[in-house]
């Protein structure tokens, strides 16, 4: 079952499946709550429009405080799982980048897809000599790819580091 989550009076920053998560996500967005091992941290109340809402005990109830809790409430609030709780942080855990999980989702992706689908890796031509050496100088074969259909000619897309685009 998801309930909304709040730190004790302070407004709700999102859903949680259990007071864990509810712990957690107070954590995530820069709070402070109290120790997980007293059991009185998390309390299960009826709001006022009848919902449940998880109650976290927090040395801070005003939000936001910092930038960085911002910055995650914001993302969390992008799309959700299938079970209703917030998919950016599962993408965070899986290593894609918030650009890449954006774009998807204005692609139309659902925000389950969208966080747990991996990203596409380009295998490296064996027979093409110039891919190899841009691999040995460190240039990733799509970047090296990407400066060739750009016109830069393959021996400096091999060879230059971030300023190919001065040659």
């Amino acid at each position: 079952m998801i309930h909304l989550v709040a730190p004790l009076g302070g407004k709700v920053i999102g859903k949680a499946a259990s007071h864990e998560d509810a712990w957690w996500l107070c954590s995530r967005y820069g709070l402070a709550p109290l120790p997980l091992a007293d059991s009185s941290v998390v309390d299960l109340v009826d709001a006022e429009d009848g919902t449940k809402l998880w109650t976290v005990r927090c040395e801070h109830v005003e939000f936001p405080f910092d930038r960085g809790a911002f910055e995650n409430r914001k993302r969390d609030s992008l799309a959700e799982l299938d079970n209703g709780l917030p998919a950016w942080p599962v993408a965070e855990e899986n290593g894609i980048a918030f650009s890449t999980f954006k774009a998807r989702l204005r692609r139309g992706w659902s925000g389950e897809r969208a966080a747990t689908e991996g990203t596409r890796d380009i295998s490296p031509n064996p027979d093409d000599e110039w891919e190899k050496t841009a691999l040995e100088n460190g240039v990733s074969v799509r970047a090296y790819r990407a400066r060739v259909q750009a016109g830069c000619p393959e021996a400096i897309a091999a060879t230059m580091g971030l300023s190919w685009r001065k040659w």
